[in-house]
């Protein structure tokens, strides 16, 4: 009885030994390349560029002409130093930017046109900014105060804006920057959905 626990003994420190020879090196190489491979995500991260928006559907003309009003060109005018330029091309194709600029932005993380259920052309767009919710806020506050139907709602940190203008819906999101759901660095969020009423 006692000879069959020994070999047992030594069969299972046999295998023990066996798999620690086996297994180290390869656990020590996979730790090796997950060092190389953060290092290089790191590296890509830091020297990224922004690249364009890829829109996956054809662009939609609008059939209602992009009229601003006096009161939005003002407030536009009065904020020109900061509105983005998209000279990367990173909005979607027709986006009415002379109606609804982006503000304050620090980088554009999505931009898409769509067509509504109804066939009508609407665009999305999202992007990260540095300066503080209360700024933005007060830019759009602004920007849609001249919208008839203007309603503004907290929801937590949110802040949802909408409005009417020229035969556009406009609704926008403003809230602090998530970097775990952006994947960008930043202070403020904001999100706009346009759609052609």
């Amino acid at each position: 009885m006692k000879i069959r626990y020994i070999i047992l003994s030594v069969v299972l420190i046999g295998v023990l030994v066996a798999g620690a020879i086996f297994m180290i090196p390869k656990l020590m190489g996979d730790e090796k390349t997950t060092g190389e491979k953060t290092t290089a995500e790191e590296t890509t991260t830091t020297t990224k560029q922004p690249e364009q928006i890829k829109n996956n559907l054809p662009d939609t003309t609008a059939t209602t002409a992009v009229v601003v009003p006096q009161e939005m060109q003002t407030v536009i005018s009065q904020n020109q130093a900061d509105l983005y330029v998209d000279e990367a091309n990173l909005l979607a194709g027709n986006y009415p930017i002379q109606m609804v600029p982006l503000y304050g932005v620090t980088t554009v993380s999505e931009s898409n046109q769509i067509t509504t259920a109804a066939g009508k052309p609407g665009w999305k767009a999202a992007y990260v900014s540095d300066f503080s919710t209360d700024e933005i806020l007060s830019f759009y506050q602004s920007l849609l105060a001249v919208a008839p139907d203007y309603t503004e709602e907290t929801v937590s940190e949110s802040t949802n804006l909408k409005g009417t203008v020229s035969g556009y819906t406009i609704s926008l999101t403003i809230s602090p920057n998530n970097p775990d759901k952006t994947d960008l660095p930043g202070v403020s969020a904001v999100s706009i959905f346009i759609e052609q009423v």
